[in-house]
Order: structure tokens, then sequence, then C-alpha cells
């Protein structure tokens, strides 16, 4: 299976993004508040409703969290290459980075 890209990544990171703005504007807290509470046992999941929402809520947060750490990976991995090139435009960084996920697969 191939390593996803950067911008699979961020196109990701954003998806999440949007579920959790939903789930922050229904129960009016943001998600890694939420999250805490969610894993000490804190909230009451006694509406069906409710229980589904807080698990979904939960997996999207961790999806986002496990997202966002491996994008922060990869770009600290490519940084010394981009580095080596400077100046630098975004189309070589992508280039940069399409190159970098061939090497990982």
């Amino acid at each position: 299976m191939d390593s996803p890209s950067l911008s699979e990544i961020s196109q990701d990171i954003h998806a999440m993004d949007e579920e959790l703005w939903h789930y922050e504007a229904r129960y009016g807290i943001r998600s890694q508040y939420f999250f805490e509470l969610y894993k000490s046992g804190q909230l009451n999941d006694e509406d069906p409703t409710e229980a589904r929402d807080y698990t979904d809520w939960a997996a999207c947060y961790e999806i986002k969290r496990h997202r966002v750490e491996l994008y922060d990976s990869i770009i600290r991995n490519m940084l010394p290459k981009i580095k080596m090139q400077v100046p630098i435009s975004l189309a070589a960084l992508k280039f940069i980075q399409t190159d970098y996920a061939t090497l990982r697969s």
C-alpha cells in the first residue's frame, strides 16, 4: 500500500476539521476539551444518539490527531532536503514531496 501524499493527508485533516466543527457547534465545546471528558469517562452517555455522537466525535478527533502527526513527521523528514535547495518554490516542494513518497514505498 502506498503512503499517502502530503496533499492527501492535508485533505484528510481539513475533512476532519469540518466534521469536528459540526460536533463543536452542536455541543458547544471544542474537540480537545470534549476528548478529555470522553477519555476520562465524565460524559453522560445514556442517550443513544449522544452516545453514538460521542463515539464518532472521538474517532474523528483521533484520526485528525494521527493525520497531523503524520503530516508533521513527513515535513520534518523533508526539511533537510528542502533547506539544501535555496530558494525553493512551492511547486518544487510538491515535487520533493512526491519524490519522498516514492522513496518511502
